[in-house]
């Protein structure tokens, strides 16, 4: 039995105008968070957050690779963390990407240590040597 309020997260790494990858992350007050969704009923955490990915970026899901599925701890609470890489070289801007004003951004890692720490993530990411 899935706990009431159960969440699931995810991040997009796309590479930048630079060829920099960066974050799709959702702005705070006080910083950033990655995107989160609860996980419904009969429905795995994958794929409530290729669900809700599919609302808030306009990418292809072919081209959506997973490489990375670690643990954050939030608030004492564990929550899944689906980081993944989205190639496209037809893509001008990552900007292009979000669908709508809906408090998302695309950062840079050294903008975002802050959040990596607030949401202490376990063990060593491999996301950030990306």
């Amino acid at each position: 039995m899935i706990k009431e309020n159960h969440y699931v997260a995810s991040t997009i790494l796309v590479k930048d105008e630079e060829g920099r990858y960066v974050f799709l992350v959702k702005e705070e007050k006080d910083g950033y968070s990655f995107p989160a969704s609860v996980v419904e009923p009969k429905k795995t955490g994958l794929a409530c957050v290729i669900n809700r990915l599919k609302e808030i970026v306009d990418i292809d899901i072919e081209k959506l690779e997973l490489t990375e599925l670690t643990n954050a701890i939030v608030n004492d609470n564990r929550i899944p963390l689906f980081v993944f890489i989205y190639e496209d070289d037809t893509l001008s801007s990552p900007g292009d990407l979000l669908i709508e004003d809906n408090g998302l951004s695309w950062v840079h890692s050294e903008n975002i240590v802050s959040t990596l720490e607030e949401w202490k993530i376990s063990g060593v990411p491999q996301f950030l040597l990306i």
